[in-house]
């Protein structure tokens, strides 16, 4: 199960809320309990699709599921604060990544979960050229159990402004980290994210397994939480 737990201490980004749940009828009231949900679609274990940034571009619900599953090649790519993937640590794999695989960063962020800042703020990420280097192969899916594959520095004008402390003296390079260039180009190609994974990531055994990635079928929306398999 490479899925992190929902509840109201997951990480979050910048104006996402918390993760909320109600009650609408409980126990000694009615003899049962039913519940209520409140969140961001884009906190835990989530599938981004093409509507984030394409007005025209396919929601969740329009996502085939055959983008979703399928073999996955699993990169261990261990990266400290503001590490960066790009193509040699992707040609390093010792399973050779080929056209409609998916590819699934394993960088142990996802033991950061628990630290909201760090985990969101600190992450590693893929560069510009980590990316171009995925859409020539032709990858079926990108995922990582990082809070996305991009590289937060993609974001850097955002977080300059929410938090100069930590991004003040950064040094970003632009050339690396266009705006928001992982998901434009992915999307683009035709290519989801799937982002936040963890949960038992560190049990798969092997470098090339079977991934199943389900999606709740939120019609008209640009991402869902998922629940996120690998068969061994």
């Amino acid at each position: 199960d490479l899925t992190q737990p929902l509840s109201p201490r997951t990480p979050r980004s910048s104006d996402h809320p918390e993760v909320r749940f109600d009650n609408v009828r409980w126990y000694s009231r009615h003899g049962l309990r039913t519940s209520t949900v409140f969140l961001s679609v884009h906190v835990g274990t989530h599938v981004d699709a093409p509507a984030l940034y394409e007005h025209d571009g396919a929601s969740i619900d329009q996502i085939p599921l055959d983008k979703l599953c399928g073999t996955a090649v699993f990169v261990d790519v261990r990266k400290d604060d503001w590490g960066e993937i790009g193509p040699a640590d992707l040609e390093a794999s010792p399973e050779r990544i080929v056209a409609g695989d998916i590819v699934v960063l394993r960088t142990g962020w996802h033991k950061h979960y628990g630290n909201e800042q760090r985990y969101v703020l600190k992450a590693p990420g893929l560069t510009k050229d980590g990316f171009d280097w995925l859409v020539a192969k032709g990858v079926r899916l990108i995922a990582s159990d990082t809070p996305s594959p991009e590289h937060i520095f993609m974001r850097s004008r955002q977080w300059r402004d929410l938090r100069p402390d930590v991004f003040g003296t950064a040094a970003i390079d632009p050339a690396k980290f266009p705006p928001s260039y992982g998901h434009k180009t992915m999307f683009a190609a035709g290519i989801c994210l799937l982002e936040g994974l963890g949960g038992e990531i560190d049990l798969v055994p092997v470098h090339r397994a079977e991934l199943i990635a389900l999606p709740l079928k939120y019609v008209g929306v640009e991402a869902a939480q998922a629940r996120v398999v690998a068969l061994v």
